[in-house]
């Protein structure tokens, strides 16, 4: 074997294996952030890897992650100058909600976002899901830009 054919086989070997290293450190910093159950770190990383919503820009939050019932709620205040909201609810297939009956929300989102006082006063719309155990919901006040969502944890 020439002395540029070493040269070379060593650089492709050397490149192939760096990759390989970025791709498993990259799948197992994924691994922790969806793993994550509290609301200080990757939270909205968190939210979306499991709900497949996208959290736009925010003015403030206020999360909740209730260890008992392996759940956490969330609450955003969307930052209505700088997101198209009606691009948003398209993008992300919210479903607008006509009346109270629509859907079955969870207790958690119920009580924390006054859903019965909201629809006569909201334009609300509303997203579920569920994937490998885990049950999720979302609803959102267009007019006020507030987006609540629930995650209900597998394990």
């Amino acid at each position: 074997m020439t002395k540029a054919a070493k040269i070379i086989t060593i650089t492709l070997a050397s490149v192939i294996v760096l990759c390989g290293l970025f791709v498993l450190g990259f799948r197992g910093f994924s691994h922790l952030i969806y793993s994550q159950r509290g609301c200080e770190w990757a939270n909205i990383d968190n939210i979306e890897l499991h709900t497949h919503i996208d959290i736009p820009k925010i003015k403030g939050c206020d999360c909740e992650y209730r260890k008992e019932l392996n759940t956490k709620i969330a609450r955003f205040d969307i930052d209505r100058s700088k997101v198209d909201m009606e691009r948003y609810i398209r993008i992300n297939n919210f479903k607008k909600m006509l009346s109270p009956d629509d859907v079955q929300l969870d207790e958690l989102i119920k009580s924390k976002s006054n859903v019965g006082e909201l629809l006569g006063a909201s334009d609300l719309y509303y997203a579920i899901g569920s994937h490998k155990g885990e049950t999720w919901q979302t609803l959102l006040d267009n007019t006020t830009g507030q987006l609540w969502v629930v995650i209900k944890y597998r394990d």
